[in-house]
């Protein structure tokens, strides 16, 4: 990574990236090598062991952007038991793994398939500093221990990108040509449009997640979900990738619905499970 790359990952990070302080939960090694995870509600000392889950650390890869070379944490989800299909699932802003453990637990449970959810470096117990190139080299590393670990296939796995977590699901989706599929959950078209989504030009440099300009190169069916009232990625951002999607599934354009519950639009789990099913079939997806 040159100087003109370090500086922007440098901007980027401070201005994308928001890991909640202090984190949200606390892991426990044992001696055997298992992990356990502990969430704890806010303002309390009391701890919670999270049941149902496969908590582990995974090394992350320097990679040429310049991330890489840290430690972050991921818990696996598995539905009754290890099915085919698995949702890799990238966050937003703002949280960490303690906080979407439910959600994940939920939506395996909902849509009767697997979730890999993980924490971005510098979030929750993962170490290092958040920035776009660290977030590319973690999805990395989620993808090959499904690969290796669990001996899934490409194409047993939907990558799923919420929010910010759209730029390393569409960075990984577009050279990974035989994925299951790609969820694009409030995505951004990138870091500058969402500061404008009118802005046509800037130096290439200056952006971060060029999702719009890479969109065209992933070959997996996506689907593409957004509020119609989102307050912090606009709702053109949405229709724009949708439009330049290779493949697009329908979409699902929430009515009234924001960036913080577009998740409680009642839409929401049906189209994902028909979504899910028309890629798998109803025999896995029922």
């Amino acid at each position: 990574m040159g100087p003109w790359g370090r500086f922007v990952d440098s901007i980027s990070s401070r201005l994308a990236f928001f890991p909640p302080e202090p984190a949200t939960y606390a892991l426990r090694n044992h001696q055997d090598g298992a992990r356990e995870l502990y969430v704890h509600p806010l303002n309390t000392t009391d701890r919670r062991k999270v049941l149902g889950c496969e908590v582990v650390q995974l090394p992350t890869k320097k990679c040429k952007a310049g991330g890489g070379g840290e430690t972050i944490v991921a818990a696996y989800v598995p539905y009754k038991r290890d099915t085919v299909p698995v949702i890799l699932f990238s966050h937003g802003n703002a949280v960490d793994l303690g906080q979407m453990l439910p959600f994940y637990k939920e939506l395996a449970l909902q849509l009767q398939c697997n979730v890999l959810g993980y924490d971005y470096s510098g979030y929750g117990c993962s170490t290092g500093t958040p920035s776009v190139a660290n977030t590319i080299a973690d999805i990395n590393a989620c993808f090959d221990w499904l690969l290796t670990a669990k001996g899934k296939k490409a194409m047993d796995i939907v990558l799923y990108g919420q929010s910010v977590g759209s730029g390393p699901t569409i960075e990984l989706a577009a050279r990974t040509p035989d994925l299951g599929g790609v969820i694009l959950h409030s995505p951004l078209m990138s870091g500058m449009r969402v500061l404008n989504p009118t802005w046509k030009r800037w130096p290439a440099w200056a952006d971060i997640y060029p999702n719009l300009r890479l969109m065209p190169q992933v070959e997996a069916t996506v689907l593409v979900m957004h509020g119609t009232e989102d307050e912090v990625v606009d709702f053109s951002h949405g229709q724009a990738l949708h439009a330049c999607a290779k493949h697009a599934a329908a979409p699902l354009w929430a009515t009234s619905y924001n960036h913080q519950n577009l998740e409680l639009c009642p839409q929401y789990l049906p189209h994902l499970k028909r979504f899910l099913q028309d890629l798998f079939g109803k025999d896995h997806i029922r």
